[in-house]
């Protein structure tokens, strides 16, 4: 069965720098929601996740959409964990691979969507295309060579 390579493996451990969400706020200003947290560029300010539930008296204050975060934080991690099996231990399900990318994708838009709802216009949901870009040019060629 295919599996992730170590360019592969990069390539997911690189998703971590691209943001899930750009939020322009005023000329110069802008917010970028991290899979892991928040970085403002006026001033530069980063704000890892668990600060930010910290700041915001905790999980169950916020609203559904920032509730997903978390969730797709975790299903990244566990993209990244199964794509590590493939490349030092031999052993990855693409298939789950590629679901658990496409979850945190889900928790992306969800957020995303969560946002616009709250008069956020102008959020570019860019992890969610970048995580579609690296689903189509690493594994969806895969799939077709899952029998050997």
């Amino acid at each position: 069965m295919s599996r992730s390579s170590p360019t592969g493996l990069v390539v997911l451990i690189g998703l971590l720098g691209l943001p899930w969400i750009v939020q322009p706020n005023a000329p110069g200003d802008l917010t970028f929601v991290m899979s892991w947290g928040l970085v403002n560029t006026n001033p530069w300010h980063v704000l890892s996740l668990p600060a930010y539930f910290e700041v915001t008296q905790g999980f169950s204050t916020l609203p559904w959409s920032l509730q997903v975060w978390p969730f797709g934080l975790g299903f990244y991690c566990g993209a990244l964990v199964s794509a590590a099996g493939g490349v030092f231990v031999g052993r990855e399900d693409i298939r789950l691979t590629i679901g658990l990318l496409v979850l945190s994708a889900v928790g992306s838009l969800t957020l995303w969507w969560g946002l616009l709802g709250r008069g956020a216009s102008g959020a570019i949901p860019v992890g969610a295309l970048g995580i579609a870009v690296v689903i189509w040019w690493l594994y969806w060629p895969k799939l077709g060579d899952r029998g050997s």
